[in-house]
This record gives structure tokens, sequence and C-alpha cells, in this order.
């Protein structure tokens, strides 16, 4: 039984090593360009929310560019790589909007 463990140990290991790790975690990675361009959003964003808008406007264009990144996250993370992308950009346009 002493040798079970370690043998155990380094199949999962090796699983994990292998493509067999990508199904037990979690399934396909997103591409580099949409974690690129979720990186410049979030960024954008964290900037956008130090702004602290006081006017109605803008407060409703970045609570609309939050609600969009909400979206866009939870598609990035069901695997919705496309539906990710298009709503990043929405983002970007909105931050655009507000001059970021």
């Amino acid at each position: 039984m002493t040798g079970f463990f370690p043998a155990i140990s380094l199949c999962f290991a090796l699983a994990l090593s292998t493509g067999i790790g990508v199904a037990l975690a979690g399934g396909p990675h997103p591409p580099a360009d949409l974690v690129r361009l979720e990186r410049e959003v979030s960024l954008k964003m964290a900037h956008a929310r130090d702004e602290g808008y006081t006017d109605a406007a803008r407060r409703k264009t970045l609570g609309d560019a939050q609600a969009v990144d909400a979206e866009a996250e939870k598609a990035m993370a069901n695997g919705e790589f496309e539906r990710a992308e298009n709503d990043f950009l929405k983002v970007k346009v909105l931050l655009h909007d507000l001059g970021l």
C-alpha cells in the first residue's frame, strides 16, 4: 500500500500536464487576444470608477458599461468567447464616450 499513493499522485500530475488537465480544469482557455482585451477593459473600468462622475449622463454611461462588463465576464467564464469579445468591445465604446 505504500507505493499506491505516490503512483496516484504521479498519474494525477501527468493528467494535469496533458490535455486531460484542460477538461478537469474547467474547459477551454480563452484566446490570448481576448485575455488582453479583458485586462485593458478592466483597467479602464477601474479608472472610470475612480473618476467619480457627478453628472447624470456620465453616471448612466458608467452604469451601462458596468452592466455590459459583467455580462462579458460571465460569457468569458462560460466559454462563450465570441460573445465576451463583443461585449468587451461595447464596454470600450462606452468608456471612450466617457473620455477614457
